[in-house]
């Protein structure tokens, strides 16, 4: 286990302004989740708010961004019938413009489908293989252990049991809790290849990331591959991510990709924003603050721009069965930074920065 020297009281105390700030509306760039917000300035709930403001694993919302989406007119792809094959069509060219990562054989595969966000991709991956027993690591995303469990399909963590064939495995890569590549990961590949076991492969962080990843997309038991546009710009509520296949899918969502029946708006902000930003845009602008804000309080660096790994400012009296959002959820000492990005202005005027 690593060992931080995290300036437990800094973090705590420019939590609470932020949160604070948050309430007031006097945030640099607003715009969180419902839930995010605290519903007004009163102690509990800004008290509720600063425990999970380091939490999420949301974009970043770059001010740029969001000046150039305002400025947009999205409701013209509502008129064009091809945008969202024009968004699928432009995709894979726009992520091998990357140049912090290295996905070999990335060409393999060839049947590209936006997603109403990774959720409806995993949901259909759970559907078609509802009889399997699917496999995580500890730490990965914690919304895949809520829905099994609620719904009762098989699962078990990875390093709980062995790999068997009848099992089906997912993983984010760079990995969800650690911000880089998991330190078994190739010993997975290495399994699941020799035990006919499917491995779904989860790219949500790879536009944020700069030498994590470097995987032959080769391997049999790699088939599917998603990616998200929601944790790389602040379109979290526009539900955009993309699957991709080596051999064509015959699901629910890919019926209606073929039906054209999926959301315009969402492809078409997507497109727009492929068209103005490369997919390395918020590594190059926010590598010299992660530095910053992980040399400030304490933080070790991930290889993802805007998480850094320190000591869980929250852990006092805390439990599993209290963890934030979710039991499952494990990554209380990742901090998304993103917030101290986006209110530089803010933390400048107060001293804090």
């Amino acid at each position: 286990m690593q060992n931080f020297k995290t300036d437990v009281d800094k973090v705590r105390t420019i939590a609470w302004v932020l949160a604070k700030a948050g309430a007031d509306h006097v945030l640099d760039a607003p715009g969180e989740y419902v839930w995010a917000v605290p519903q007004d300035s009163k102690f509990e709930s800004v008290r509720s708010r600063s425990h999970s403001i380091f939490s999420s694993g949301n974009s970043i919302k770059d001010t740029d961004v969001i000046e150039y989406i305002q400025g947009l007119n999205l409701s013209r792809h509502l008129l064009d019938p091809w945008t969202v094959q024009q968004f699928e069509d432009q995709f894979p060219s726009w992520v091998m413009q990357g140049t912090g990562f290295k996905l070999h054989n990335f060409d393999q595969f060839k049947y590209v489908g936006f997603s109403a966000g990774t959720q409806e991709s995993f949901i259909n991956f759970y559907l078609f293989n509802k009889n399997k027993r699917f496999r995580v690591f500890r730490g990965d995303y914690w919304w895949h252990m809520d829905i099994w469990t609620s719904v009762n399909i098989n699962w078990a963590y990875i390093e709980d049991d062995d790999l068997a064939p009848g099992d089906i495995c997912i993983c984010s890569y760079p990995f969800a809790l650690t911000g880089d590549k998991h330190e078994n990961f190739d010993w997975l590949v290495d399994q699941c290849n020799r035990k006919n076991i499917e491995l779904l492969m989860d790219f949500i962080y790879l536009p944020n990331s700069n030498g994590a990843v470097d995987i032959d997309l080769s391997a049999d038991c790699i088939k599917q591959i998603l990616f998200s546009f929601s944790k790389t710009f602040p379109v979290q509520s526009a539900k955009v991510a993309v699957r991709m296949c080596k051999t064509k899918p015959n699901d629910p969502m890919q019926i209606s990709n073929d039906e054209n029946i999926c959301n315009r708006l969402s492809a078409g902000l997507a497109l727009d924003i492929m068209k103005q930003f490369p997919i390395d845009y918020n590594v190059k602008k926010y590598y010299v603050e992660q530095q910053h804000w992980c040399a400030k309080l304490g933080l070790t660096q991930t290889k993802v721009v805007h998480f850094g790994l320190g000591t869980d400012y929250t852990n006092v009296g805390r439990s599993e069965s209290t963890s934030w959002i979710s039991p499952f959820n494990r990554q209380h000492n990742r901090y998304n930074l993103g917030i101290l990005f986006e209110n530089q202005n803010l933390l400048k005027k107060l001293q804090l920065y």
